[in-house]
């Protein structure tokens, strides 16, 4: 009797393990993926901001601003009929797409780290409460690692508050780097002088602005990702469609795609919030909802203003997204 009862606790403690997950893999990976990930897509990233910021339609830095932040002459003004990736390459250059880039590269990959790790660990704790509410209720049975969007947003949205912390101040100043050219703000060649004004002009919270609305965009983006993610498992496991690395691949990239324009309309107003100056910048909201109020009255683009830079930003989300679960998961595989 003695002997089965030290069984089952080993088998027990054997599951356990299994399911737990190691931070350790999921650390190293994230710092891989997300290094990859940041060197090569940050000009990307750059022009998506410039164009979310952007408030005419068919021009770079066109003269759509209302007649307090109009200026006599703007040198940014180029023709309608160019492209704004091309245009803003004509404009200021290949070493423009990279502005605050070195700043970016060190804090945004432990932050990064950081955020996965903490999803991580949080799905883990929530899968082993719902095993044991199950067992409570029906006895020991089959684990499922499968959860609700409610389930997989709470945990997106935690996992997001936390590494916010690291975040925000970071997209902050990156933004501010990469944008103030185009904004024609005052111009900053290091982030050490930026971060030093901000504070001293607008307090240590100054860096902190947009906290909310930025744990908003990305638990949602991300709890929208995993959720559907766990839902194209489930699918080809029940089709029988065989889970390879190309598989997979592809799943996530439909996943972080659907996801990007699904929260699109929250970034562009938490970018042009984080970036505001008043008197300054052509616009200047007090809080989210007047964002989006202003945003959709914003020239004749109505709805279409609500996916301003869409295609830069899904572009971006998507492969950052897919570039950093795929070589994850792979580095799992193979440590």
């Amino acid at each position: 009797m003695g002997n089965a009862k030290e069984v089952e606790v080993e088998e027990k403690g054997k599951l356990h393990n299994v399911q737990e997950p190691s931070m350790l893999q999921t650390l190293y990976g994230s710092i891989i993926a997300s290094t990859i990930s940041r060197v090569v897509l940050y000009p990307l990233d750059t022009v998506k901001i410039n164009k979310q910021v952007d408030t005419s339609n068919s021009q770079v830095g066109g003269d759509s601003r209302p007649a307090s932040h109009a200026c006599t002459s703007n040198p940014l003004k180029i023709g309608r009929t160019s492209f704004f990736l091309p245009a803003f390459i004509h404009k200021f250059g290949y070493r423009g797409l990279y502005s605050g880039f070195v700043f970016s590269a060190m804090t945004t990959i432990p932050a990064t780290s950081l955020y996965f790790c903490c999803f991580e660990y949080l799905k883990w704790v929530k899968i082993n409460w719902n095993k044991k509410l199950q067992d409570e209720k029906t006895g020991p049975g089959q684990t499922t690692t499968s959860l609700s969007f409610v389930n997989y947003f709470t945990i997106a949205f935690l996992a997001e508050a936390m590494s916010c912390v690291l975040f925000v101040p970071i997209d902050v100043i990156k933004e501010r780097l990469q944008a103030q050219r185009y904004l024609q703000l005052k111009e900053y060649k290091t982030s050490y002088h930026l971060v030093k004004d901000l504070i001293r002009k607008e307090g240590f919270f100054r860096l902190y602005r947009g906290y909310i609305s930025t744990c908003l965009t990305y638990g949602m983006f991300g709890g929208s990702f995993f959720f559907l993610q766990n839902m194209g498992m489930n699918l080809m496991k029940r089709l029988e469609i065989e889970s390879s690395n190309l598989n997979s691949l592809k799943l996530n990239l439909i996943c972080s795609m659907l996801s990007g324009i699904i929260t699109s309309p929250l970034e562009v107003v938490r970018i042009r919030y984080q970036l505001q100056e008043k008197n300054r910048t052509p616009f200047f909201y007090s809080s989210s909802v007047d964002g989006i109020k202003k945003l959709w009255n914003e020239g004749s683009g109505k709805i279409f203003n609500l996916f301003k830079g869409n295609l830069y930003r899904c572009s971006l989300v998507c492969l950052s997204m897919t570039m950093n679960v795929t070589i994850i998961d792979l580095y799992k595989q193979f440590a």
